[in-house]
């Protein structure tokens, strides 16, 4: 069973996650589609604004505290018609800032696409952090044999 099939889904929640407007300003972002982490919150703001708009839906399975100091959510989407399943995790600080996020996609194939499509659109603010489309092509080639 998929982590996503283990909860019913969710209503959408209303406005944006409440970690958003908490970022600290050293924050670190990690994930699976991401080269390398992104540090500090301009930049983790700017790719997650453009990030969000890439997701033709979002249903929700998991969405909320989890123990002392972190939140999480858990949602399968598509992007650009690829089936995606998506879960973060966030760690707040004592300050009550999200200084931690990390950020999963799976399937391969939707990781893929997903690092694909932000490389397109920071390759040249943000080089080398995620897949271009020539790297995405090949692994997604190689995945498929």
């Amino acid at each position: 069973m998929k982590f996503t099939e283990t909860a019913p889904t969710l209503p959408r929640p209303s406005g944006p996650p409440p970690w958003l407007g908490k970022i600290a300003q050293d924050a670190t972002l990690e994930g699976a589609v991401l080269k390398h982490p992104v540090h500090g919150k301009d930049n983790i703001l700017t790719l997650l604004s453009h990030a969000r708009t890439l997701y033709e839906f979002q249903d929700y399975t998991h969405y909320g505290d989890v123990g002392s100091g972190f939140f999480m959510e858990s949602y399968g989407s598509s992007i650009n018609g690829v089936p995606v399943e998506c879960s973060i995790i966030v760690h707040m600080n004592e300050d009550g800032e999200a200084d931690s996020l990390l950020i999963h996609h799976y399937p391969l194939d939707a990781t893929l696409e997903f690092s694909r499509l932000m490389g397109e659109k920071f390759g040249g603010q943000f080089p080398d952090l995620y897949l271009n489309a020539s790297q995405a092509d090949a692994l997604t080639a190689v995945s498929r044999k």
